[in-house]
Protein backbone atom coordinates (compact mmCIF):
# COMPACT_ATOMS: atom_id res chain seq x y z
CA UNK A 1 0.00 0.00 0.00
CA UNK A 2 1.26 3.14 -0.99
CA UNK A 3 2.19 5.98 1.55
CA UNK A 4 2.49 9.47 0.69
CA UNK A 5 3.57 12.52 3.28
CA UNK A 6 1.53 15.81 2.36
CA UNK A 7 3.87 18.28 2.72
CA UNK A 8 1.10 21.38 1.95
CA UNK A 9 -0.57 19.13 5.10
CA UNK A 10 2.49 17.77 7.72
CA UNK A 11 -0.14 16.43 9.90
CA UNK A 12 -1.98 14.58 7.01
CA UNK A 13 -0.60 11.56 5.28
CA UNK A 14 -2.02 9.93 2.35
CA UNK A 15 -2.27 5.85 2.05
CA UNK A 16 -3.65 3.82 -0.57
CA UNK A 17 -6.43 6.32 -1.97
CA UNK A 18 -7.39 7.63 1.64
CA UNK A 19 -6.40 10.22 4.09
CA UNK A 20 -5.18 9.80 7.73
CA UNK A 21 -4.16 12.15 10.18
CA UNK A 22 -0.38 11.11 11.30
CA UNK A 23 2.76 11.30 10.14
CA UNK A 24 5.15 8.48 8.59
CA UNK A 25 7.83 7.69 11.66
CA UNK A 26 11.54 5.79 11.43
CA UNK A 27 12.54 3.20 11.83
CA UNK A 28 10.47 1.57 9.20
CA UNK A 29 8.32 -1.62 10.26
CA UNK A 30 10.11 -4.81 11.40
CA UNK A 31 7.90 -7.21 9.99
CA UNK A 32 8.31 -5.90 6.17
CA UNK A 33 10.49 -2.89 6.23
CA UNK A 34 7.30 -0.86 5.04
CA UNK A 35 6.51 2.67 6.09
CA UNK A 36 5.62 2.81 10.22
CA UNK A 37 2.69 5.38 10.62
CA UNK A 38 1.97 6.95 13.46
CA UNK A 39 -1.95 6.86 13.60
CA UNK A 40 -3.30 10.07 15.40
CA UNK A 41 -6.74 8.79 16.11
CA UNK A 42 -5.90 5.93 17.91
CA UNK A 43 -2.26 7.12 19.00
CA UNK A 44 -0.76 4.57 17.92
CA UNK A 45 2.00 3.03 14.91
CA UNK A 46 0.70 0.80 12.36
CA UNK A 47 2.37 -0.80 8.90
CA UNK A 48 -0.26 -0.22 6.18
CA UNK A 49 1.42 -2.63 4.45
CA UNK A 50 1.63 -5.54 7.15
CA UNK A 51 -1.95 -3.75 8.49
CA UNK A 52 -1.29 -4.66 11.65
CA UNK A 53 -0.61 -2.41 14.59
CA UNK A 54 2.82 -2.34 16.10
CA UNK A 55 2.21 -0.68 19.42
CA UNK A 56 0.90 -3.19 22.27
CA UNK A 57 -2.52 -2.21 23.83
CA UNK A 58 -1.92 0.30 26.74
CA UNK A 59 -2.65 -1.14 30.62
CA UNK A 60 -5.34 1.81 31.51
CA UNK A 61 -8.73 0.53 30.98
CA UNK A 62 -10.38 3.37 30.49
CA UNK A 63 -7.43 4.93 27.79
CA UNK A 64 -10.00 6.40 25.16
CA UNK A 65 -7.65 5.46 22.30
CA UNK A 66 -7.47 2.17 23.08
CA UNK A 67 -10.68 1.76 23.62
CA UNK A 68 -11.69 2.59 20.32
CA UNK A 69 -9.31 1.12 18.41
CA UNK A 70 -10.00 -1.80 16.06
CA UNK A 71 -8.41 -4.76 15.53
CA UNK A 72 -6.78 -3.91 12.46
CA UNK A 73 -5.76 -0.42 11.18
CA UNK A 74 -7.41 -1.19 7.58
CA UNK A 75 -10.75 -3.32 7.25
CA UNK A 76 -12.21 -4.06 4.43
CA UNK A 77 -14.77 -0.99 4.43
CA UNK A 78 -11.73 1.22 4.68
CA UNK A 79 -9.42 2.03 7.38
CA UNK A 80 -9.60 3.56 10.99
CA UNK A 81 -10.71 7.25 10.84
CA UNK A 82 -9.38 8.11 7.03
CA UNK A 83 -11.46 9.88 4.47
CA UNK A 84 -11.22 9.52 0.96
CA UNK A 85 -8.39 11.28 -0.61
CA UNK A 86 -11.08 12.71 -3.14
CA UNK A 87 -12.91 13.93 -0.36
CA UNK A 88 -9.97 16.13 1.63
CA UNK A 89 -9.37 19.81 1.13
Amino acid sequence: MQVIARHEEPLVVQVGGRLVEGWVMDPPCPHCGGARLYFLAFDATCCPECNRWLDLLCPDPDCLHCRIRPERPWSETGFGQGVSASDGP
